[in-house]
């Protein structure tokens, strides 16, 4: 099974109230504001979808099946924009 881990590549720099990740292989900027830099923190942290969906529930008054969906499409942008990359889980 695959896991997914934050791009090496990446220069990754706080910036005001955004995150701000470049990356210097196509020379692009993506901005996190303050929501999506929990999740690219956790994501970091190698924290799951649910498990981040659970804990914004904690913090923000907004139905899970819309966090999920919102989490799950900022974790798609971010693969496709090769922010995040599979990695081999380790075998125990």
């Amino acid at each position: 099974m695959a896991l997914l881990q934050i791009s090496k590549k990446l220069i990754i720099q706080k910036v005001d109230k955004e995150l701000v990740c470049f990356d210097s292989d196509n020379a692009y900027l993506y901005s996190f504001n303050e929501v999506g830099e929990y999740i690219f923190k956790k994501m970091k942290l190698g924290w799951d979808t649910d498990k981040i969906v659970l804990a914004l529930a904690k913090t923000y008054n907004v139905e899970l099946k819309v966090l999920k969906r919102d989490v799950t499409k900022l974790i798609q942008d971010m693969k496709k924009a090769k922010l995040l990359v599979s990695t081999a889980r380790a075998k125990k």
